[in-house]
């Protein structure tokens, strides 16, 4: 007598095994890149838009602060997800998916990505 699981067929001809791989497989996707997407999209960018490197301080929502160094028409993703961006005459408030901008020398929130 033959294994009649075996014999059984869907689509294009796979065995249901294979046809178990593949949905498995086909989840394990979608649900990786959902939550790429959502842990990326949470997150504040900041973009220099001068022609000279700029010095920012970082003072995130847990109280930590640090000083980074921004190149010219450089972008650094994902610096915080809550913080307050301060340059040496003005500061901003950014959290979720907002991009930063430094221009003249000032922060101000460029808009969302």
């Amino acid at each position: 007598m033959e294994n009649i699981a075996l014999q059984t067929t869907g689509l294009k001809g796979e065995t249901e095994p294979a046809q178990v791989r593949r949905v498995q497989l086909l989840w394990g996707g979608i649900l990786a890149a959902t939550a790429a997407s959502i842990s990326a999209a949470q997150a504040v960018d900041v973009r220099n838009r001068d022609r000279t490197p700029r010095e920012i301080t970082i003072n995130h929502s847990d109280g930590r602060s640090e000083t980074i160094k921004v190149g010219a028409g450089q972008i650094i993703a994902n610096i915080c997800t809550d913080c307050v961006v301060l340059t040496g005459t003005t500061s901003i408030e950014a959290k979720g998916d907002a991009t930063v901008k430094i221009e003249r020398g000032e922060v101000s929130i460029d808009g969302k990505r």
